[in-house]
């Protein structure tokens, strides 16, 4: 493994590798995110430490007291007799937090024999899931251009873009909160089990898992949306006790 020094400090060529594992060069989104992660150091660990760390500007500092940014990008490399699981956070205030899991545990990455690795950056409308190409239900808000992703047998979320072609991970629970007040779902059981959305997928119709996606996105901001393209009744999003308790 290459000798790494204190922080701040350049990344090595194992881990960039392994970053760009998960941002594929020959799509807009990615590949900003590659040139992004040549300007900048590592900074330190993130609150997690081992392969945790924060990517930043020299002069920058880091807050592990801050929530983290949600998920941009994910990749898995296996090797004969090793794994290592690769996420890339999305950027925030010039910094981005990665996470490459076993990277530590490897003694020369070179020298390792890589069987496969896949990422759902390379997804796009039409594929099966990556890796084991299992079912991905598309829901089309725009004809190739905004579709929303759902692999139930991966249990994640999922919507590509085609401006930028990047696939934004999108948090279960979040999601399925939306829907569940879309369709006035007020049994517990129900409306607070994230996973029956996998497992009861063919009950919700597309509508109503477009509408889902479109009112999730109005309030947690994801991907910038025309939404004079969509009728005003598909997001008006409505009130649950809890946002009247925030009050």
């Amino acid at each position: 493994m290459e000798k790494k020094k204190e922080f701040p400090r350049q990344l090595t060529e194992s881990e960039k590798e392994l970053l760009f594992s998960a941002l594929p060069e020959n799509k807009i989104g990615y590949r900003l995110y590659r040139d992004k992660i040549e300007k900048l150091l590592v900074l330190g660990n993130g609150r997690f430490g081992g392969g945790n760390f924060i990517l930043g500007p020299l002069d920058s500092e880091i807050d592990n007291e801050a929530p983290a940014t949600p998920i941009f990008a994910i990749s898995k490399i296996v090797y004969s007799d090793h794994e290592i699981y690769v996420t890339i956070h999305h950027e925030q205030d010039d910094q981005i937090e990665f996470d490459i899991q076993n990277f530590e545990l490897v003694p020369n990455i070179n020298e390792m024999k890589e069987l496969y690795r896949w990422t759902y950056s390379n997804w796009v409308p039409g594929e099966k899931a990556p890796y084991d190409n299992s079912n991905v239900k598309e829901v089309h808000l725009i004809l190739n251009s905004l579709v929303l992703a759902i692999a139930t047998v991966h249990r994640k979320i999922w919507v590509y873009n085609a401006k930028d072609e990047v696939n934004y991970l999108i948090p279960v629970t979040n999601f399925y909160n939306e829907l569940m007040l879309l369709i006035d779902e007020k049994d517990p059981e129900i409306a607070l089990n994230p996973n029956l959305l996998f497992t009861n997928l063919e009950k919700y119709s597309d509508e109503k898992l477009g509408q889902a996606f479109l009112l999730y996105n109005k309030l947690w901001n994801r991907i910038d949306i025309d939404y004079s393209l969509f009728d005003p009744k598909m997001v008006q999003r409505k009130k649950s006790f809890f946002d009247f308790l925030r009050r």
